[in-house]
């Protein structure tokens, strides 16, 4: 079995445990600095060398104490000045353990650093101004031989520097407000589900170890919204396309790894340049609210498209297709209501124009080879269709209840529906994905539970994930926990990652 480089480790946790000590430390030595002045400050106000004994020494009981003004525009205007910006970030360590991995392989899957620095700015009035910068390096690739690994591995997973939000928001009047930059724009209702929530993709590189909240990217657009009343008009246009962050070929989530396991090559990744646009009506009342969104924007997870095949005395010698975006049009209707401990949710959404993979690809291939010598087609000759282009429905139907002492539970479902299903696609005409989400507070919330369970249709597989987190201090915080992944048929979505079960840990300190 490998000898993990200990010492290596022991390098990252001591470098990691400097860098947090020094961030708790330095708002320690401010107060101590600070006591210290108002110390001096005490002490420097005497008569004549001595100390008053008596703070209300030089009142008579008789004194009416005069009313006191203040001027709340002047304390205000003060505050203002001095909070003019905001520095914050977290620095956190990450390690993952797969278990479930064979005793050749890398077992210690993750050794990552990651730092995150955000400023946030109030330049005049009612406009403020945004940028967070993060970055991480996991250390697993070095310590076990980067050779070990392709390049695209080692470009995904090893390293990344990215502007996550920058962004300028005001208001122009009191009924219409703008906003330009990287951002996040996050609308509809479901926990896990990509229905009617169009405009940011997701960082689907470690699969299901990531909350919704904290895997959307962000991308740069504008945003125009008007208010009348409880009614919200929201005009966006989304100027940067960047898609799903997958993981890389070759990796342990590695997506296309069925295909590819056929001898079919998958070539980069080509993304669109074309804006896109969205609209939402949205109207909250007492107990909840409404959105009704309109949305036509390219899918952020990629279809297969054909590239090239090449034929040789009647055998297909090389194949190749090209993960592409298809632009879609979506219509969908989103709204929750409030009763009581409830909160009940609901998504609809009518998608026009997907891409849905179909299943006989390798027999396309086998039938153009029978009637065919030698010859290379290239993708704008259509020899091989990898997909079809089809309507989808997609309805989320849910609940979250908080009637239990500490305990909140939520479930949801969501169906997808196929128009005119054809037996040469993947899938089925109907599938269906159930969440359950519970988590549970002990300590004065210090000291949280979580558990969530996906179940996918059709006998594809089950996600499981148990996360433990603790506070230590306000700003420290120490998690752990397990992720599994079960699957038992040879066909299911979850089958290729069946051994890549994984315990996880994290120490969190933000500023």
């Amino acid at each position: 079995m490998m000898q993990l480089p200990y010492y290596k480790l022991l390098m990252t946790f001591f470098i990691s445990s400097f860098l947090i000590v020094t961030c708790m430390t330095i708002p320690a030595i401010v107060e101590s600095a600070e006591l210290e002045t108002q110390q001096v400050s005490d002490d420097d106000d005497t008569t004549d060398g001595f100390e008053e004994d008596d703070s209300l020494e030089g009142f008579d009981e008789s004194d009416d104490f005069e009313d006191v003004s203040v001027d709340l525009t002047a304390i205000q205007s003060k505050s203002q000045t001095r909070s003019f910006y905001t520095l914050g970030g977290f620095i956190k360590e990450d390690l993952g353990y797969s278990y479930g991995h064979e005793p050749d392989d890398i077992i210690l899957s993750k050794i990552r650093t990651t730092v995150n620095l955000s400023a946030d700015f109030r330049l005049f009035s009612d406009w403020t101004s945004k940028i967070v910068w993060n970055g991480f390096f996991d250390y697993a690739y070095e310590n076990f031989g980067r050779e070990k690994f392709n390049d695209e591995i080692l470009e995904t997973n090893e390293s990344e520097s990215e502007i996550r939000d920058l962004f300028l928001d005001g208001s122009v009047t009191h009924w219409m407000r703008f906003k330009i930059g990287r951002q996040i724009i996050a609308w509809g209702q479901s926990d896990m589900g990509q229905i009617n929530d169009m405009a940011n993709p997701r960082d689907s590189r470690e699969l299901g170890t990531v909350d919704l909240e904290d895997s959307r990217i962000p991308v740069t657009s504008t945003k125009l919204s008007f208010y009348l009343n409880t009614w919200e008009l929201n005009l966006v246009a989304l100027h940067e396309i960047r898609g799903n962050k997958l993981p890389a070929q070759g990796s342990e989530f590695d997506i296309f790894q069925t295909i590819t396991s056929n001898g079919i090559t998958v070539e980069d990744e080509e993304l669109p340049t074309e804006t896109e646009a969205m609209i939402r009506i949205f109207k909250s009342f007492n107990g909840g609210d409404i959105s009704f969104i309109w949305s036509d924007v390219y899918s952020d997870s990629p279809h297969l498209d054909f590239e090239k095949l090449t034929i040789y005395n009647n055998r297909p010698i090389a194949f190749s297709l090209t993960p592409r975006h298809k632009r879609i049009q979506t219509i969908g209707f989103s709204g929750n209501w409030v009763t009581g401990s409830w909160l009940f949710k609901t998504e609809l959404a009518r998608k026009s124009n997907t891409a849905i993979a179909r299943s006989d690809i390798l027999t396309q291939v086998k039938q153009v080879a029978s009637t065919t010598s030698s010859f290379t087609f290239n993708k704008d000759s259509n020899a091989i269709t990898p997909w079809e282009e089809k309507d989808l429905t997609q309805w989320m139907l849910g609940f979250e209840y908080g009637g239990f002492d500490d305990i909140t539970l939520s479930l949801e479902t969501i169906i997808d529906k196929v128009e005119n299903f054809e037996e040469t696609l993947t899938g089925s005409e109907m599938s269906n994905m159930i969440t359950l989400n519970l988590s549970h507070q002990a300590l004065n919330d210090l000291l949280t539970t979580r558990l969530v369970w996906v179940r996918f249709s059709e006998n594809n597989g089950d996600l499981g994930r148990i996360n433990i987190d603790y506070d230590l201090i306000d700003a420290l915080n120490i998690s752990g926990g397990i992720v599994v992944y079960e699957a038992t048929e040879t066909t299911a979505k979850l089958y290729p990652y069946r051994n890549n079960d994984r315990l996880f840990a994290a120490l969190k300190y933000s500023f």
